[in-house]
């Protein structure tokens, strides 16, 4: 019985590969635990995402545990009275539209995090998130 080295090369560079997502996976959940979020997190629905600069730095974190949308600001964001008035505006508007509820909390001129109720339809979800990281990356770049 004799083995192929080169099958057996590729078998094993693909092994560790996968073992390096599974423990990236598990070092994400682990975070998770220890940041102390996973009590909003309920049932099978809920979902972690990021929104990034051009650079591919985290600038939130985003849970969505239907109906609820938590935008956690991970590094110092100091919004520009233009760039807070835009966000206004974006909840403001779903709001009227919507009936969603938002909170806003700050740090002194940080923003801190953003916390949206009854987003009952991922197409409003959506909509927010993409004028949130839009606002979120221009005030960063």
């Amino acid at each position: 019985m004799s083995v192929n080295t080169d099958e057996l090369k590729k078998f094993l560079e693909s092994k560790i590969t996968s073992l390096r997502k599974e423990l990236e996976f598990y070092e994400f959940l682990l975070s998770i635990i220890e940041s102390g979020y996973i009590p909003t997190i309920k049932g099978n629905k809920g979902s972690i995402e990021y929104i990034k600069n051009k650079k591919g730095e985290i600038l939130a974190e985003i849970y969505f545990t239907p109906p609820v949308a938590k935008f956690v600001i991970k590094n110092k964001i100091t919004l520009s009275k233009s760039y807070f008035s835009a966000l206004s505006k974006i909840l403001e508007s779903e709001k009227e539209l919507n009936k969603i509820d938002y909170t806003i909390e700050m740090d002194k001129n940080d923003i801190r995090e953003i916390v949206l109720k009854n987003v009952n339809s991922d197409i409003i979800y959506n909509k927010i998130k993409t004028g949130i990281q839009a606002i979120l990356e221009r005030a960063t770049g």
